[in-house]
């Protein structure tokens, strides 16, 4: 059966979007790339990996882009409690709108996603 084996979000800003979604994916960015972003030393068009060491879930890469089109540049549905939510709003999402089993944000580039309270 097919899986996902991981979810690219096209990015201007890596040093900006990888901490961001490595907070709200709770996936650690791999040591070569966190010390990239330390230094703030990725090549040009360089991409960052977000990666489960234990395997079990899906690596997301931040890969940088010029040009961005204006919507659907990835979408991810993430399960997170109160604190969790409050954290990943801290690190700079914005609210676009709630319904009923699910709130939708946006990241600090405008890329949309799902805090859901539970799996579906």
């Amino acid at each position: 059966m097919p899986y996902i084996s991981s979810v690219v979000i096209h990015c201007r800003d890596p040093y900006l979007m990888a901490p961001f979604w490595s907070l709200v994916t709770g996936l650690p960015i791999v040591e070569e790339d966190a010390v990239k972003l330390a230094e703030r030393s990725l090549a040009e068009r360089e991409s960052v990996l977000l990666h489960d060491p234990s395997g079990t879930e899906p690596d997301v890469w931040l890969a940088q882009a010029v040009d961005l089109l204006p919507v659907g540049r990835i979408h991810l549905d993430i399960v997170a409690d109160d604190d969790e939510r409050a954290a990943i709003v801290a690190a700079g999402a914005t609210l676009v709108r709630e319904q009923e089993d699910l709130t939708v944000y946006a990241d600090p580039e405008g890329n949309e996603f799902c805090l859901l309270r539970e799996r579906h």
